[in-house]
């Protein structure tokens, strides 16, 4: 004997009508165009962080010249919110600034490639030369904006 709670419902969601499924036991049903119920869990999540690194990375690679003009607040970690100047500063700095560009670049690859997006193919002696010449441009940006700056151009 089934019980009630054991029945699928049939379920509106607020995207739309639904999708016709046959259930063996409850018959043809409706269930949500979007939602957990209808794809589960792990599908759900796995497309709300596809559409999001999508976003992001369509976005940040939309408008060069905006995003070095608008104050973005991101509480970066290490010396990427240090200034190019106190990267260049002395070889120590220099050291840990090669390091934290390496590890930002591939971050920001990975989100390219999650997001289906290009990634600049650059050696790894190329990215740290570009960015001294951005550093060298304007020394009081942080290192993390003359990356950013030095990723976007190495998209084009």
């Amino acid at each position: 004997m089934i019980e009630r709670s054991m029945a699928p419902r049939t379920l509106r969601a607020s995207f739309g009508s639904g999708i016709p499924v046959d259930d063996p036991i409850a018959g043809l049903t409706r269930q949500p165009t979007f939602g957990v119920q209808a794809r589960g869990d792990s599908m759900t999540l796995w497309m709300m962080k596809r559409s999001l690194f999508a976003s992001i990375a369509f976005g940040a690679s939309v408008c060069l010249a905006s995003a070095q003009d608008a104050k973005v607040s991101v509480e970066m970690i290490g010396i990427g919110s240090m200034s190019c100047a106190h990267w260049r500063s002395t070889e120590e700095h220099r050291l840990e600034g090669t390091v934290w560009i390496h590890g930002f670049w591939t971050g920001l690859n990975y989100v390219a490639a999650a997001s289906d997006q290009t990634q600049p193919k650059t050696s790894m002696s190329s990215i740290v030369a570009e960015v001294e010449k951005a550093c060298a441009r304007k020394a009081s940006q942080t290192l993390a904006s003359a990356v950013w700056t030095t990723y976007l151009g190495a998209k084009r």
